[in-house]
């Protein structure tokens, strides 16, 4: 039996995951726009940070709350076999982002925080940024694959 709360959770289970993962789909094209302007690159870098800090993160910590009340709500079972693994793809996920991509975001807004001198810019740049689009892809792909997950609750 779904309780009255259910559609509560779930409401906000589906914002969370707007808020948090609807800007990885964007944010390779305001990338690509950033490397065609690279005086800008500093700016978007501490701006993406700066929206993951207040909205992305905490959404996504959202996501993991919201989903537990759903199940408490009746929506499933704990033991379901999708559920088991969209769990671990999101800590999967999750561990990538701290671990991984924000470090390196933060060796890439320190390396172009001024501008570059007569040698022109960091050499490490290119490949920490190479680095950041690879966390980029591999975030993406964990998101589409919980997605799915949890769209087709498939059994395996």
């Amino acid at each position: 039996m779904i309780s009255d709360l259910f559609f509560l959770w779930m409401f906000l289970h589906i914002l969370g995951a707007i808020a948090a993962f609807g800007f990885g789909f964007y944010a390779p094209i305001f990338g690509m726009a950033s490397a065609k302007e690279p005086q800008h690159g500093n700016w978007y870098m501490r701006a993406s940070k700066r929206l993951s800090n207040i909205i992305i993160l905490p959404f996504a910590i959202l996501m993991f709350i919201t989903g537990a009340l759903l199940v408490q709500a009746g929506s499933t079972e704990w033991s379901a076999p999708w559920l088991s693994i969209s769990m671990v793809l999101y800590f999967i996920a999750l561990g990538i982002v701290f671990l991984l991509q924000r470090p390196t975001l933060n060796k890439v807004i320190a390396a172009t925080a001024s501008p570059p001198g007569p040698d022109g810019p960091d050499p490490a740049v290119p490949g920490l940024v190479k680095r950041m689009q690879l966390y980029g892809v591999i975030l993406l792909v964990l998101t589409l694959v919980i997605l799915a997950l949890m769209v087709w609750k498939p059994i395996l």
